[in-house]
């Protein structure tokens, strides 16, 4: 794995999520009152992407079906889906957001 500046901290809403691609990826960033976090835009259920989905704490709602999982560990909540999403460590340096993603 490696540490990729994926964005600026102002290019991620407050309260909201913007995706970016990154290392052939495409990583959403969420940035909520619980901090910022990094998932694959990818939800397991109905392989759409979470991109404009609710964030509430340390949970991002799919915007599709609502399936709500949790960014910290991946783990989805509710019965639509047992199969977890993708996330990754992330760290705000200065103004930059730092993503770990695996090496391309």
């Amino acid at each position: 794995m490696a540490l990729q500046r994926v964005a600026a901290l102002a290019e991620v809403p407050e309260g909201g999520n913007k995706a970016f691609d990154a290392c052939g990826k495409s990583v959403l960033l969420c940035r909520t009152a619980a901090g910022v976090f990094a998932v694959e835009n990818m939800c397991s259920h109905a392989l759409a992407h979470l991109e404009g989905g609710k964030v509430k704490g340390p949970h991002i709602f799919c915007p599709l079906h609502g399936v709500r999982f949790d960014m910290r560990t991946g783990e989805p909540n509710g019965t639509l889906t047992r199969k977890p999403i993708t996330v990754f460590p992330v760290s705000v340096e200065g103004d930059d957001v730092l993503v770990e993603l695996p090496d391309a």
